[in-house]
């Protein structure tokens, strides 16, 4: 085959042409941070990384989800806590009220305070987050309870707010108004009444017939707020269990999409080397004309 000047030339830019798209390539993936952008870089990698990077959205979205429920569910169990202490303090009295030692005008002032207790609950349990009442139910728009003479009204309903916290996992982050005031002894706000009334009558009998009652109370009290506690240390084991997930999954991505810069850095230099080579030779070449020799 008959070598020409033109065959040289056109063999040479086809290589130097080659050279700069390459150069321009690796340019693109340092200043981009990916050498995979688009599917026809690699369509299995490109794939695989968009299959990733969902499963990392949904990851996200079920942390903000338990992180959400996570503040609900503390507060709520601080005012559990306070809910038990008040029910605590109601038992005190009773055991002392019920003393033959303590007169009318005394059992008239601790029926005051167990007023005021009861009030205090019910301040309490009508906690909210945000415009939402914690211990409503699903009703959260709702005030639960109302107190209005001596009565209370529950107006929440036996359904507890929950968060998903995976695909097809769902978390209570509350304990229901109903549930509270559903003890085994009765009603609780009723049980705290009788207390009151029986105070109020100077009726020793009465309380102490009443004292069960108050243990009562504590104990389901306690076992709710045990409850709760559960299901926040559930969501806690969740949470870093998801952060571990992220972890792997972020690296994953990386490996599959992400500029590897010491490598590109290095086919970049062996590209501008190859480059500056090229047209060296080929000034080289060109100078080598007949009339050099002439």
């Amino acid at each position: 085959m008959r070598i020409t000047q033109k065959t040289m030339f056109d063999s040479f830019m086809r290589d130097v042409n080659k050279n700069r798209r390459e150069m321009a390539g690796i340019q693109s993936d340092l200043s981009s941070g990916r050498s995979v952008r688009v599917p026809s870089q690699d369509p299995v990698s490109f794939q695989s990384s968009r299959i990733i990077e969902g499963n990392l959205k949904k990851t996200e979205q079920y942390q903000s989800n338990i992180n959400s429920g996570l503040r609900q569910g503390r507060l709520a169990q601080d005012t559990m806590n306070g809910v038990i202490d008040s029910l605590i303090q109601v038992k005190d009295i009773m055991v002392k009220g019920a003393s033959d030692t303590v007169g009318e005008s005394e059992r008239e002032s601790m029926a005051d305070e167990i007023s005021g207790i009861r009030r205090r609950i019910v301040d309490s349990l009508n906690s909210q987050y945000g415009d939402r009442y914690l211990f409503a139910g699903t009703n959260s728009g709702d005030k639960p309870f109302e107190l209005a003479g001596g009565v209370v009204t529950n107006n929440s309903n036996n359904k507890a707010p929950h968060i998903v916290a995976a695909d097809g996992v769902e978390i209570d982050i509350s304990i229901t108004g109903q549930e509270i005031a559903n003890t085994d002894a009765g009603d609780l706000f009723d049980i705290i009444g009788n207390v009151e009334d029986a105070l109020r009558n100077n009726d020793d009998e009465a309380l102490n017939d009443l004292l069960p009652d108050g243990d009562e109370t504590i104990e389901h009290v306690t076992n709710l707020t045990s409850k709760l506690g559960d299901n926040i240390n559930r969501m806690d084991f969740m949470f870093e269990q998801y952060e571990s997930t992220k972890i792997t999954q972020e690296s994953d991505v990386s490996e599959l999409v992400d500029t590897n810069y010491a490598e590109a850095f290095s086919k970049l230099q062996r590209n501008q080397v190859a480059y500056e080579s090229a047209i060296a030779a080929h000034s080289k070449m060109f100078k080598n004309v007949l009339l050099n020799y002439i």
